[in-house]
């Protein structure tokens, strides 16, 4: 028992270590280009995209990306997350609980060291809205929200005997973080590679965290 156990957690450790490896380098990588070499190239690419966005603003989208924005937003988040904790403490889901702390924590370290370094000035908002005081590089809302929706969909689908149930609540779970990523690129406190970088990072650490749930080893 004493070896099954420890051959389990070492390929859990080795799958987060990865996947975490992999995660930064992609923000680095992503990062380094923005702010250096790929510049002008990508500012190209940031402008249309803003312009394009810009087109499409109506009363209706604005209510709505302002109350989607706010579920990405890190009290939301804490809340939620919150909840989904003491959800799994009375399942007795103590596995799926370390994964959640381990899935939040990694991708705090990742945008928040992201930002720090890269040091990315936000762009001026499209509409009317509070201008945040952190940087814009990578989108702490389009990532933070990936790993936690995604993360907690994928516990309590993993657990599930439901295809019906399993799909609708991923299919829910991946408008809500498509959505959330949009909402930022609306209001346009992002750019769009932000968002972009945020995600691609989110996808790769979330996929090692639930890798390493024990219901896939």
């Amino acid at each position: 028992m004493e070896g099954f156990r420890d051959r389990f957690f070492s390929s859990s450790t080795v799958r987060l270590t990865i996947g975490f490896a992999l995660a930064a380098a992609v923000l680095a990588l992503a990062g380094w280009l923005v702010t250096g070499p790929g510049r002008l190239y990508i500012s190209g690419f940031d402008s249309s995209i803003r312009a394009a966005v810009r087109q499409m603003h109506s009363p209706l989208w604005t209510s709505l990306f302002l109350a989607v924005t706010k579920l990405g937003s890190t009290i939301y988040l804490a809340i939620i997350g919150s909840a989904a904790g003491i959800v799994f403490i009375g399942l007795r889901w103590f596995r799926p609980l370390g994964l959640l702390i381990i899935a939040m924590s990694g991708q705090a370290i990742l945008h928040n060291g992201a930002k720090l370094y890269f040091a990315r000035p936000r762009p001026a908002a499209l509409i009317g809205y509070p201008a945040a005081e952190s940087f814009s590089f990578p989108s702490g809302h389009a990532l933070s929200a990936f790993c936690l929706y995604a993360t907690v969909v994928w516990l309590i689908a993993n657990r599930l005997e439901n295809p019906a149930v399993k799909a609708a609540i991923s299919a829910a779970a991946l408008l809500l973080i498509f959505l959330i990523g949009l909402s930022r690129l609306y209001i346009g406190v992002h750019y769009p590679s932000d968002v972009l970088a945020g995600w691609l990072a989110a996808g790769i650490w979330t996929a090692a965290v639930i890798s390493a749930d024990k219901k896939n080893l």
